[in-house]
């Protein structure tokens, strides 16, 4: 049986930011240009791509796995994936590292929608629920989860900072968070690659200045919120430069105008890459 229309934790769409909104936009949108990159995956990251012969989804696979192995996750855990999606990463959590309960959260309905088909397909329904949700208001009480998981979405939140102080609220004492994130390398000014530039699928700017800090920053940001321990690592080389290889070697194989807009995609994330954008794991536990 289908579950009712969801409706959003930590605030109604008509309480979220500009920003925000634009992000559900844009991501909604997006949905009717999904092709077939993760097989029958629903990921929508760039991948860990230790070796090139990876396909997407074994590269999808090796992300979610890294920051899952990173955070410790394990038997008998709490966990919170913020930001979900389809719900791809919630399920390899659930099949690989035998939490006791994962709960999804992510702004865009349809995302929700489409997740929670995906998770009972899959048998998980029980053990996975997704929600409706912002990440940078949670209605979720203090101390509730072992471990927070964040792949690829921080960078869109309004803001992170605000996210990472909800973060450590309902992150236990010696809880884990880990993540993935799009930020600035040390020395290089936001503004060579946040440009303005309008998503081909949405038409909205998904620049946000107040998330466009670098790792010295960032560190700070964690320790005013609580956390200790922090790691934060460049893997750029293993996640956006050869997922935008792979978009051209896919390319050759596709029909022409399939082929113009991956080499676009690919064109679009080099550029940002050579301008100083990096991307980064995150680690760090609460006190």
């Amino acid at each position: 049986m289908d579950r009712p229309t969801p409706k959003a934790r930590g605030g109604t769409p008509d309480q979220l930011t500009a920003h925000t909104r634009d992000v559900v936009t844009h991501y909604t949108a997006r949905h009717a240009f999904r092709e077939d990159l993760f097989g029958r995956q629903p990921f929508a990251n760039y991948g860990y791509w230790p070796s090139p012969d990876l396909s997407f989804e074994q590269a999808g696979e090796r992300l979610t796995a890294l920051v899952a192995e990173a955070a410790g996750v394990g038997s008998g855990d709490q966990v919170l994936d913020v930001g979900c999606g389809y719900g791809a990463n919630a399920v390899c959590y659930a099949r690989s590292y035998a939490p006791a309960r994962i709960v999804g959260i992510d702004i865009t309905e349809l995302r929700i929608t489409e997740g929670r088909r995906y998770v009972s397909e899959q048998g998980f329904d029980r053990l996975i629920d997704l929600q409706l949700g912002d990440a940078t208001r949670m209605n979720f009480g203090d101390g509730e989860f072992d471990r927070i998981l964040a792949v690829e979405c921080a960078f869109h939140f309004d803001t992170r900072r605000q996210f990472l102080d909800e973060a450590a609220r309902v992150l236990r004492s010696g809880g884990t968070l880990a993540l993935t994130d799009l930020i600035p390398c040390i020395g290089v000014d936001p503004q060579n690659y946040m440009n303005g530039y309008r998503a081909s699928a949405s038409g909205v700017c998904l620049d946000i200045a107040a998330n466009a800090y670098n790792a010295t920053t960032y560190t700070e940001y964690l320790q005013a919120a609580g956390f200790v321990d922090i790691r934060i690592d460049s893997i750029v080389d293993k996640t956006r430069r050869p997922f935008a290889q792979a978009l051209r070697r896919l390319a050759i194989s596709s029909a022409p105008a399939r082929a113009t807009a991956l080499l676009r995609v690919a064109e679009r994330i080099e550029r940002c890459c050579e301008a100083g954008e990096d991307y980064v794991l995150v680690v760090a536990r609460k006190a």
